[in-house]
């Protein structure tokens, strides 16, 4: 069975109510984004749910000319998410799929966290490969 990019309804996911968003410095991804953007390359960003390092900030990437995307899947859930080249902390399951891929000519699939296997975003192929981690459910250690 296909499912696209964050179907499940889960935790940090957004439903759309039809109402208009606060202003982009208010929101709760502006400020995941803005903390994330000063810290030092050797950084780890681990999972929020049990510590374990997924990836780190000098794996961060840019893809279609930027690191942080929004977008709405099917469902109606709202993800906000970086993108990384790397992510060795993270699990990729499930057979590849184009089906409502947010990146055209890229296939897709859930990426885990290896060690708690919490849902932390997707993991693309297509031109270049890329995984696309939803920010507030990556932290940097305490």
């Amino acid at each position: 069975m296909n499912r696209s990019p964050g179907t499940w309804p889960v935790p940090g996911a957004r439903r759309l109510k039809g109402t208009p968003a606060a202003p982009a410095e208010a929101t709760p991804a502006r400020q995941s984004e803005e903390e994330t953007e000063s810290r030092a390359p050797e950084t780890p960003l681990c999972c929020v749910r049990c510590g374990h390092v997924i990836t780190r900030e000098r794996d961060r990437t840019t893809v279609n000319g930027r690191h942080a995307h929004t977008r709405v899947n099917p469902s109606g859930f709202v993800f906000h998410f970086g993108c990384f080249a790397r992510a060795e902390g993270c699990l990729a399951i499930g057979p590849p799929t184009a089906e409502a891929s947010w990146f055209p000519g890229f296939v897709w699939r859930i990426a885990l966290c290896a060690a708690c296997k919490t849902h932390l975003g997707w993991a693309f192929r297509g031109e270049s490969d890329f995984l696309g981690l939803v920010l507030d459910r990556l932290t940097a250690p305490s």
